[in-house]
């Protein structure tokens, strides 16, 4: 009965401790797509409708107006770019596409923020699961040769693995909205840099309206 007693305990140790430890992998999982959530629908914006909004102040030369125009970016990532932009006007276009090209960096940086911990999760949470499945496994066989085994025959087995095979469906439940809402914050951030490149090419042309017709007159 020692003996049976003791892998009990150790069954129900190790069960506990994989449970747990793919409880705080679902915290974590939860926080970071709430807060990724959050971002992403705070920087929504119309790139065409700010555009619109500052073409003749740019088209005139009026940057600090454009600028005006805009407000604060609020780290809003096409905002950060056209503001990047009107606020080095005055250098020679190139120079003015590679600022706009750094700042597009940066907010890349900022766009995948926590992404790369939620693919992680993503793919080590059923992994983490089978560990604890297979934990089970093996001491559900090791109980297959006690006294208690005898007894009872192979309801004690089936037992041992049904309850092993809980880690591997919590494995599961952490994995699976890790991986989707990863995928769709991906798909968000390729989205926004195809916008940001496009806007950056937008400015370009406005500032160079700007420069033509400076020049011109």
């Amino acid at each position: 009965m020692e003996g049976i007693t003791g892998a009990s305990a150790f069954n129900t140790l190790h069960s506990v401790t994989i449970l747990v430890i793919l409880l705080l992998c679902s915290l974590v999982c939860v926080a970071f797509i709430v807060e990724r959530l959050m971002y992403f629908r705070r920087v929504q914006v119309n790139p065409e409708k700010v555009l619109l909004k500052i073409r003749n102040s740019l088209v005139s030369g009026k940057t600090d107006e454009a600028l005006g125009m805009l407000g604060e970016t609020d780290g809003n990532p096409i905002l950060s770019v056209i503001q990047a932009g009107v606020k080095n006007s005055q250098l020679p276009r190139e120079q003015v596409g590679e600022v706009m090209r750094a700042c597009q960096m940066r907010q890349r940086a900022l766009m995948e923020r926590n992404l790369g911990v939620l693919g992680t999760l993503g793919n080590t949470a059923p992994f983490i699961g089978l560990l604890g499945t297979v934990l089970g496994i093996i001491q559900a066989f090791r109980d297959l040769a006690g006294p208690q085994a005898q007894a009872n025959g192979a309801s004690v087995v089936a037992t041992g693995i049904a309850e092993a095979l809980i880690a591997t469906a919590a494995g599961l439940v952490v994995a699976i909205p890790a991986v989707i809402f990863y995928n769709y914050f991906t798909k968000k951030v390729k989205l926004l840099l195809m916008e940001m490149e496009v806007v950056a090419m937008e400015v370009l042309v406005l500032l160079s309206m700007k420069k033509g017709g400076s020049h011109a007159g």
